[in-house]
């Protein structure tokens, strides 16, 4: 049974909203199918929506419905297979009906053209109560399923970075201080990182001596800037008894997926980065990632009203030196960096 009229324009509005955001999702996923069904449906219901109930609208949405039920999803699986080929199938269905009634002659057409009108009109609420059951299928929008199947589609590109299991709070990782210990110092970092008196002095630099307690502090630091602050973008916590976490290499790629895991846009910016690149940016050397994969994404990335903390832990464990060479990387940098 066809939607009314008033119905049907109901159903348009809902289905260009959620198409909007399910198409601005599958832009790039590289699955099968998903993209050119989206916008192609996304384009059909936005011209449904102004069609006119004459000859040359039937003809253009008959070819639509042609171009649209001709693509190929034998690469697509799930739920989202059993839609685009149910809407294949009444696509179909749908195209037929356009061309017989389109293909009636002349002489006949004077006779129908009201009936014609309304026949046209049915066509195009029944079309626009298909694209309605493919967006709205069940409990799952169109949208909703899009959003899942891009987000596993991200992570298998973001799963190419060779990084560590290296965070605060990683397997491994020295203990937090003891409750009431150290209160004075953590509270005094704590409170540098999250209300800095001077903007330009962005960095905090714990030193001491070996065994005085700098990685707890760390730890403690970086567990409070994590779970109660929800600004601890990224941490890194080197130990030269950890083959994971006593060198230089997979810092940079490291410290970009926490901070891909940390904000969207962000992620968003990584993912297209690698997608994109020809230069082998996987392999390359450290620092030179180091620039492509944290600092130039980050200046790309639009300023938030909450700081982003990165916290670095034992530099003097990632091998000879390279202590030094990553400060020296963060200091070339700090103008960079928002």
């Amino acid at each position: 049974m066809a939607a009314t009229p008033a119905r049907s324009t109901q159903i348009l509005d809902s289905i260009i909203t959620v198409l909007s955001l399910a198409k601005a999702g599958v832009t790039g996923i590289g699955i099968p199918a998903i993209e050119p069904v989206v916008n192609g449906v996304y384009e059909l219901a936005q011209m449904l929506s102004t069609m006119k109930s004459n000859k040359e609208s039937l003809a253009v949405l008959e070819k639509s419905l042609n171009n649209l039920a001709a693509i190929d999803v034998s690469g697509v699986d799930g739920d989202l297979k059993d839609r685009l080929t149910r809407i294949s199938s009444k696509f179909t269905a749908r195209a037929e009906e356009c061309k017989l009634l389109g293909g009636r002659s002349h002489i006949n057409r004077l006779f129908r053209s009201q009936k014609d009108k309304e026949k046209i009109s049915e066509i195009r609420e029944l079309v626009a109560t298909d694209i309605g059951e493919f967006t709205f299928s069940g409990n799952i929008s169109i949208e909703k399923l899009v959003k899942g199947i891009s987000s596993k589609a991200n992570n298998d590109i973001l799963d190419k970075l060779k990084s560590s299991p290296a965070r605060y709070n990683a397997a491994n990782t020295p203990e937090k201080c003891m409750d009431g210990t150290r209160v004075d110092i953590i509270n005094d970092i704590v409170s540098r990182l999250t209300n800095p008196l001077d903007p330009d002095q962005r960095v905090v630099i714990l030193s001491g001596s070996a065994g005085s307690g700098k990685s707890t502090i760390a730890k403690s630091v970086a567990s409070i800037l994590a779970d109660q602050k929800k600004i601890l973008a990224a941490s890194f916590f080197f130990a030269w008894d950890t083959a994971e976490r006593n060198h230089i290499k997979p810092l940079p790629t490291t410290l970009a997926r926490q901070l891909a895991d940390h904000d969207d846009c962000f992620r968003r910016l990584l993912v297209k980065l690698i997608v994109e690149d020809r230069t082998g940016i996987l392999d390359i050397d450290p620092h030179l990632q180091f620039q492509k994969l944290v600092v130039e994404l980050l200046g790309q990335t639009p300023p938030t009203q909450t700081p982003w903390v990165i916290c670095l832990d034992a530099l003097d464990e990632c091998g000879k030196d390279r202590g030094v060479l990553c400060l020296r990387w963060l200091s070339d940098n700090m103008d960079k960096i928002p």
